[in-house]
């Protein structure tokens, strides 16, 4: 399985999708013209091109930001992607036949997914490099909260933030939209905006500065390329928005979903809790690995069971400076990780070619590479 598991990753290549964002006045409309024409309503940017790695490790990412929901993280997604979805040409295509490689079900919840994946990388994009799962933190706010009300509603996806402002994106993901029929995907588009959209930018504090929804749409054979759909309107000031959701919230989600990933959930509770008395961290052991003139530090599991594989190891880790900074504002409760946060440069690629780095300092993949040290670490 685990062989399977190193082989498929390192089939992840370079890929992309075309990308159309629609006027939301066009979107929010009744119905649209007769005879509509998608050039006439959208304007098409430049493909959002990816590795195969990277939307794994976005999905990863995705399903671990949603504490309500980690029935399928990660390897599953691995193993049915290379079942349903071609990599290796681009524009990004499903396999012929891949409606009948799963059953309904399954092809719905893959095809979320992807979408999901697809939303993280667009955010990456605009600049944001930081992510919170809306209904996560929604739900785990107190009962009698400001937040309580709002628990049973239609939720977006996710918050993104930089460190200036935020923003929030509703993802869709469709694998049997065939072809792009302006009239179908209004209606998904207005369908989210109004109802995972709208009610939350009016609700949160600050008011996000746009409302994202990203509607993916992959394809086999089709003469209309796999594509995404984005639109976005600004967000406007509410001064009775009752739900409050920081820069700093969003850091830290973000991060205590990857702790999580990587096996470390008690510290990612205790980076999500700001109490003045949370008891001591933990000291882990983590071994520390430089690539690219930069360190990143891996959980030393001697039961790793995605160990060694031809001299490549199939690990997920931090940037060792982003780790730093997490045990110090861990261990401080007065220190927050927007000041603490080191200024990272984004590395695109690897010369491995087989890992993925996210601008959070995120890292996944086959690390082929020296341990170049061995180090505690408390959280």
């Amino acid at each position: 399985m685990f062989k399977g598991m190193l082989e498929l990753v390192r089939s992840l290549s370079n890929t992309s999708i075309e990308v159309y964002e629609w006027n939301q006045t066009d979107v929010r409309k009744k119905r649209l013209p007769n005879d509509p024409k998608l050039r006439e309503l959208s304007t098409q940017h430049q493909n959002l091109s990816f590795r195969g790695c990277k939307l794994a490790h976005a999905v990863v990412k995705a399903d671990y930001l949603d504490q309500t929901n980690l029935m399928m993280p990660s390897a599953g997604f691995l193993l049915q992607a290379c079942s349903v979805i071609d990599f290796g040409i681009t524009p990004i295509e499903l396999k012929p036949g891949a409606e009948k490689a799963l059953n309904d079900f399954s092809l719905s919840s893959m095809a979320g997914r992807v979408g999901q994946g697809l939303a993280i990388l667009y955010g990456h994009r605009l600049g944001f490099e930081f992510s919170a799962h809306l209904r996560s933190h929604v739900e785990s706010l107190p009962a009698g909260s400001a937040g309580a009300a709002h628990k049973k509603s239609a939720m977006a996806d996710f918050l993104f933030a930089n460190n200036q402002k935020t923003v929030l994106i509703e993802s869709k993901g469709s694998f049997t939209q065939r072809e792009n029929n302006p009239s179908r995907i209004k209606t998904v588009l207005k369908a989210a905006l109004q109802e995972q959209v709208d009610p939350w930018m009016r609700c949160l504090q600050p008011t996000p500065s746009n409302g994202y929804v990203i509607y993916s749409c992959l394809r086999d054979g089709s003469l209309d390329p796999s594509a995404v759909f984005v639109v976005d309107p600004e967000g406007d000031a509410n001064e009775h928005s009752d739900l409050p959701l920081s820069i700093e919230q969003v850091m830290r989600e973000n991060y205590g979903a990857w702790l999580r990933a990587m096996g470390i959930t008690d510290s990612a509770e205790r980076l999500l809790d700001t109490s003045t008395d949370v008891g001591s961290g933990v000291e882990y052991e983590f071994i520390v690995a430089e690539i690219n003139g930069r360190k990143f530090a891996f959980l030393d599991d001697p039961y790793d069971c995605f160990a060694c594989y031809r001299c490549c190891h199939a690990r997920i880790g931090l940037d060792f400076l982003v780790l730093q900074a997490i045990s110090l504002v861990i261990q401080s409760r007065d220190k927050l990780l927007q000041d603490s946060l080191p200024n990272l440069h984004y590395i695109n690629e690897f010369s491995e070619g087989y890992a993925s780095v996210f601008p959070d300092g995120s890292i996944f993949g086959l690390i082929e590479t020296d341990i170049v040290d061995n180090v505690r670490v408390e959280l």
